[in-house]
């Protein structure tokens, strides 16, 4: 059913964490070690100039991929031409490694960023694909979809995995997955996640996003420890890994803001399972 047979052209970036305005100062003053930073690109559009200087400051230091809330790439009102204008200029003035936003649609006056979940049917999946043509022409790159979580009622047609990978398919647009989503949707839906992974585009999977994990131990005084990892998340990113080769990692925290040095205690701790991971193959 695809129409085109395009391959990722963009770099892998290795680990990063997502910006909060809280770690900007002390990011800029002391220049952690970091691969990448994903940006919330609504935070910054239309900011003020002293706003942009410091994202300015931090591009010149790391790889920047900007993030989106407000797409809206699955409503059935016409795409926000302003916020494209306003996230147009922000890329041209940041020059992110990749833009990325969310397989959803919200409300058209809902301000609260509830992101939702799509009817996974053939006319959504040509209604998303001409949408993303139209952002991707505008923008002049390709996007990154990310997959949000379903709930027990959402009844689908299609299964999410092909869902993901025919609307990829069909617009060359590239592919986001939150693990988080993904384990939380294998729950309230009943299917295997192994098999949904199994069944992604390998060579559409650009980025992971992944949430909280259990390391042991835990402590920031153990960063240099390789860490004893036990969790169905961190089994699902290995086989991401199996699958996908190299995969640019954001590290999460939804639930909790943590320090920026426990973030980046995090950030090496997962570098060390995943070379162990790897060294193991």
């Amino acid at each position: 059913m695809n129409t085109r047979n395009n391959h990722i052209t963009l770099p892998y970036l290795g680990y990063g964490l997502r910006l909060r305005t809280e770690y900007l100062e002390t990011i800029l003053r002391d220049q952690p070690e970091l691969d990448c930073i994903e940006v919330i690109s609504d935070n910054y559009l239309g900011a003020d100039e002293s706003t942009l200087r410091q994202l300015d400051a931090l591009r010149a230091r790391y790889p920047l991929m900007l993030h989106g809330l407000s797409l809206s790439i699955g409503s059935p009102w016409p795409l926000d031409q302003s916020y494209l204008e306003e996230l147009k200029k922000l890329a041209d003035r940041v020059e992110p490694a990749w833009i990325s936003d969310h397989l959803c649609w919200k409300g058209a006056d809902d301000e609260q960023g509830q992101l939702l979940p799509l009817p996974y049917t053939e006319e959504t999946l040509e209604h998303v694909v001409s949408r993303i043509d139209q952002v991707q022409s505008f923008l002049g790159r390709q996007i990154l979809l990310e997959n949000v979580p379903l709930d027990q009622e959402d009844h689908q047609a299609i299964p999410e995995a092909e869902f993901i990978r025919e609307v990829a398919e069909r617009s060359d647009s590239l592919v986001l997955i939150d693990i988080g989503n993904l384990l939380t949707s294998s729950l309230n839906q009943e299917f295997n996640p192994s098999d949904y992974i199994s069944q992604l585009p390998r060579d559409r999977v650009q980025q992971v996003h992944l949430p909280d994990i259990s390391f042991q131990p835990a402590t920031d005084d153990a960063c240099d420890t390789p860490p004893h990892i036990i969790d169905p998340i961190w089994q699902l990113h290995t086989e991401m890994l199996d699958r996908f080769d190299r995969v640019t990692t954001i590290i999460e925290r939804e639930d909790t803001i943590p320090t920026l040095q426990g973030m980046l205690c995090d950030i090496k701790k997962v570098r060390k399972a995943v070379d162990r991971h790897l060294e193991k193959d």
